[in-house]
């Protein structure tokens, strides 16, 4: 192959591994939005915990249990689209890795075949000098 052709497919490979690159960067954005509604779930369910022993009235009205119950829905929810996000992420993660091994390889023979191109360029001109 030419060099000509190794840069075109080397731009061409380049120009996948980003799109793939670019596709990935919501699903990283939509796991770290629902791990962070997880965490911010865990605090609420602490605090609540917390002021729930304190408070009698919450108790004998049943609000506890209410809230347990919600909280439990909405955790199972959550996780739920989590795990959804996270087996987008893991197929996306398999198409960014294939796409960059398309692009190193290409970018290796480019980078092979200018070294070898260049110490054809030195051997002649030893042999023109020397010869």
């Amino acid at each position: 192959m030419n060099q000509k052709m190794l840069d075109q497919m080397a731009a061409v490979t380049e120009a996948q591994y980003l799109r793939e690159h670019a596709k990935i960067k919501p699903i990283l954005d939509a796991e770290a939005a629902l791990r962070g509604k997880l965490a911010k779930l865990d605090a609420q369910m602490k605090e609540t915990r917390q002021q729930s022993e304190q408070d009698h009235a919450m108790r004998a009205l049943g609000a506890d249990l209410l809230w347990q119950g919600w909280h439990s829905r909405t955790r199972r929810q959550l996780n739920i689209e989590l795990a959804q996000v996270t087996a987008r992420k893991l197929k996306a993660m398999d198409q960014v890795r294939k796409a960059f091994g398309r692009k190193h390889a290409v970018q290796t023979m480019a980078d092979q075949e200018r070294k070898r191109k260049k110490l054809d360029q030195i051997k002649k001109l030893e042999t023109q000098l020397l010869g």
